[in-house]
C-alpha cells in the first residue's frame, strides 16, 4: 500500500469513527430516555460492523479506479478535483447508509444530535476543524495541484535579511514555505519544497495561512554585485545592462535595469533587476551574475605594460 493508499485509509477511518461516536451518542440518548426508536440490539452492530467494513473496501476499491481513469485522461488539477468530490460524496453516502442501517430515523437522529454533538466537540475538535477547512478548501479552491506557492504563518510577518551594512536595503524575505501542491485531500494537503522534501500541512492550519502564488510565465529577479571603486560606475552600469539584456534568461530585454545602491570609500554596490521567464529566481539570478562578473573582470582588467625601445 503507497502513501495515497495509506491516508485515504486513515481519512476513510475517521469518518467511519465520527459515524460510530454519532451512532454512539443517539442510542446512549434513546437509551436513557427509553424512547425504544433505535433497536440497538447485537445484530444490529453486526450488520453496522459489516456494512462498513464493505462499504469502506468498496469505495477505496473503486476510488482507486476513478484516480486511474482520471489521471489518464485530464491534467493534475482537473483529475484532483474529481477525487476530492467523489471522496466528500461516497463517505458521506456511506455515513447515512451506515446510519440507515442502525435503524436511526430522523427523530432519533434530531434527539441525539445535541448529546453526540457534545460528544464529538470534546473528543474530535482537531479532526473535524481539518475536515471542515478542508471541504472549504475544495469549494473556495485557493490553490490546486500544480501550483507553486508560498504558505505564511498565520502572522503574516517579514523579516529583514541580515545584509552587511553595504548591502543594506529595503528587501525583505517571507517566512514561509515554497513549493509545489501536490495533492489536497480532506485532512492534509501536501506540498513538495523546492529543496525536494515533502511538506504535510493540516487543513485547519492551511485556511489561515496567507497563500501567495508563483504560478506566473515570468517573474522579476534582482541580484547585487560589489564593484571595486576604481571602476569607472557609470562605464560599468552601461555595459552590465548591455550584458544583461543579452542573457538567455531574460525575458523582455527592456526591463533590464541596473542602479547603483551603496558607494563607500571603498566599494560600490550596483543591483541588476530583470524580468525572466519562468518562476524560479535561482538560475537567472546565477546567469545574472555570471554576466556581470564577466564585464566588472573585462573593465577592471590591468593594462598591459609595454617595454620600452
Amino acid at each position: 500500500m503507497d502513501l495515497k493508499d495509506r491516508e485515504h485509509l486513515v481519512a476513510a477511518t475517521g469518518v467511519l469513527v465520527v459515524v460510530g461516536l454519532v451512532a454512539l451518542g443517539v442510542g446512549l440518548f434513546l437509551a436513557i430516555d427509553t424512547l425504544g426508536i433505535v433497536p440497538l440490539d447485537l445484530l444490529t452492530i453486526v450488520h453496522v460492523l459489516i456494512a462498513a467494513v464493505l462499504g469502506a473496501t468498496a469505495l477505496l476499491l473503486i476510488g482507486r479506479v476513478i484516480e486511474r481513469a482520471a489521471r489518464r485522461t485530464m491534467d493534475l488539477r482537473r483529475a484532483s478535483l474529481v477525487l476530492t468530490i467523489y471522496r466528500l460524496v461516497a463517505y458521506t453516502t456511506l455515513a447515512l447508509v451506515l446510519l440507515a442501517v442502525a435503524g436511526v430515523n430522523g427523530l432519533a437522529l434530531l434527539a441525539g444530535g445535541t448529546f453526540a454533538g457534545l460528544v464529538l466537540g470534546l473528543a474530535s475538535q482537531t479532526v473535524l476543524s481539518n475536515l471542515i477547512a478542508g471541504v472549504t478548501l475544495l469549494l473556495v479552491r485557493p490553490l490546486q495541484p500544480g501550483d507553486r506557492v508560498t504558505i505564511v504563518t498565520w502572522q503574516y510577518g517579514l523579516l529583514a535579511p541580515a545584509y552587511p551594512p553595504k548591502f543594506y536595503s529595503q528587501d525583505t524575505l517571507v517566512p514561509g514555505y515554497t513549493g509545489t501542491v501536490i495533492d489536497l485531500s480532506l485532512i492534509y494537503s501536501v506540498l513538495r519544497t523546492d529543496d525536494g522534501s515533502t511538506f504535510k500541512v493540516p487543513n485547519s492550519i492551511l485556511i489561515q495561512s496567507a497563500i501567495i502564488s508563483h504560478d506566473l510565465p515570468e517573474r522579476w529577479v534582482r541580484a547585487k554585485y560589489e564593484l571595486p571603486v576604481r571602476v569607472d560606475p557609470e562605464l560599468a552600469l552601461e555595459q552590465i545592462a548591455r550584458a544583461v539584456r543579452a542573457s538567455p534568461c531574460v525575458s523582455r530585454p527592456d526591463s533590464v535595469r541596473v542602479l547603483l545602491n551603496q558607494a563607500n570609500q571603498s566599494t560600490l554596490v550596483v543591483s541588476v533587476d530583470a524580468l525572466c521567464h519562468g518562476n524560479m529566481e535561482e538560475s537567472p539570478r546565477s546567469e545574472i551574475l555570471l554576466a556581470t562578473i564577466r564585464v566588472v573582470r573585462g573593465i577592471d582588467a590591468p593594462t598591459p605594460v609595454r617595454p620600452p625601445g
